[in-house]
């Protein structure tokens, strides 16, 4: 899993122009690395653009402070996991589940110019040991201005393995190993001083994706956006460096032997949102946006029907409040808040006194139809419900 640091007061103070310029600079650029692998905050001191980061990206905050209330904000706005100095990781309050805690270990160049690697795997060892109950990930980083040769580097995380059973993510200054590191079940956290260009993001992916077990060809299994399963198709190199390039659904046709470029002859084709690869780099995961249908069987799915869900519902709502359509009770009632509310109220006294169970399932159908509604007139995403739960589920409530 590749892992972008975006340190904010370094962009900022390099960009300067660009971010005056362009209030989104540092949004977009997260939207971009979202499309390769997940995004870690670093010096990140504006809730406004923390939350719009991580509306755009999966993301991951690097904080100094492990107090409760501000960890469970950031939860609150869209963080994932929160990565913690060693130091204070006894400080963090026992109500946080251990599930979104990553502890940071810094390598110090003292430490390692004045020990040997016996000695190191000691010190780490009973560092890891102390800090283990606390957390369910590391993330091994090293003093700012100290270069750790490739070498080194690979002992090191040899050495954290032989003990370590959890996830492990490592620091490295040259993109170019991230697939060796990779290859011994390490993320790579890529860090760099500066903004790093998509063709060099395309670059990365490519290279610590596994070409050789299937003969040139990786498996792909492609969702939409809605988790929903679409299609089972295989990529070479050059088809995932187009879809990548061009953000579509490109492949590469076994029949054919050629690229295939997905709805270029049906209509039926798919903007590309995100993808990812297996713990074996031997298998890729494409998140897309499917216009028309998957299949050549003319259905939603290869594996069937187009599936419903709330996400739908929400866009449906969201689309007939913006673009108000005749006679659509959704857009009749959307212009009038204090409607919506009554409803809320009227069907929440219905649910309460429902007859029998089959009248509660209608009742809370219309009650959640309303609710949403509401939300989407308030510019309130699923998504925000689902930061707000997931925070509420890793604090013991």
């Amino acid at each position: 899993m590749l892992i972008f640091e975006i340190n904010i007061s370094k962009i900022k103070s390099i960009y300067k122009n660009q971010i005056k310029n362009d209030e989104n600079f540092i949004v977009n650029y997260a939207r971009r690395i979202n499309y390769f692998g997940i995004v870690v905050l670093t010096n990140c001191t504006s809730n406004k653009l923390l939350k719009e980061i991580c509306s755009v990206a999966e993301c991951y905050l690097l904080m100094s402070s492990p107090k409760f209330e501000t960890i469970k904000s950031v939860l609150q706005m869209g963080v994932k996991k929160v990565i913690i100095p060693e130091k204070d990781i006894k400080n963090i309050d026992q109500k946080i589940s251990k599930n979104i805690i990553i502890a940071r270990i810094t390598l110090q160049k003292k430490l390692l110019l004045n020990s040997n690697l016996i000695n190191l795997k000691e010190d780490l060892q009973e560092i890891f040991n102390q800090v283990n109950p606390y957390c369910s990930e590391f993330l091994i980083d090293y003093e700012e201005e100290f270069n750790i040769d490739q070498s080194t580097l690979l002992e090191i995380i040899k050495i954290v393995s032989s003990f370590n059973q959890n996830s492990l993510t490592f620091l490295v200054q040259d993109s170019k190993i991230t697939n060796e590191i990779e290859r011994m079940g390490v993320n790579p956290l890529i860090s760099s001083r500066e903004l790093i260009e998509e063709k060099e993001m395309i670059n990365i992916f490519k290279s610590v994706i596994n070409f050789q077990k299937h003969e040139g060809l990786v498996p792909t299994i492609v969702r939409d956006d809605h988790n929903q399963i679409l299609m089972l198709a295989f990529s070479s190199p050059d088809s995932l460096k187009q879809a990548l390039v061009q953000k579509e659904g490109i492949y590469y046709s076994r029949s054919r032997n050629s690229i295939w470029i997905k709805g270029k002859t049906s209509g039926n084709y798919q903007s590309l949102c995100q993808a990812r690869y297996d713990c074996d780099q031997d298998t890729l995961l494409f998140t897309v946006r499917q216009f028309g249908v998957a299949c050549h069987l003319q259905r939603y799915s290869c594996f069937g029907n187009k599936e419903f869900k709330l996400s739908d519902l929400y866009e449906i709502i969201q689309d007939r409040i913006l673009n108000p359509v005749a006679n659509s009770y959704t857009s009749k009632i959307s212009k009038d808040e204090q409607l919506i509310i009554e409803k809320i109220k009227e069907e929440s006294n219905e649910v309460i006194n429902y007859t029998n169970d089959e009248n509660l399932v209608w009742e809370i159908a219309d009650l959640m139809y309303f609710i949403m509604v509401l939300m989407a007139k308030k510019g309130i995403k699923l998504q925000d419900i689902l930061n707000e739960l997931w925070s509420r589920r890793n604090f013991g409530n």
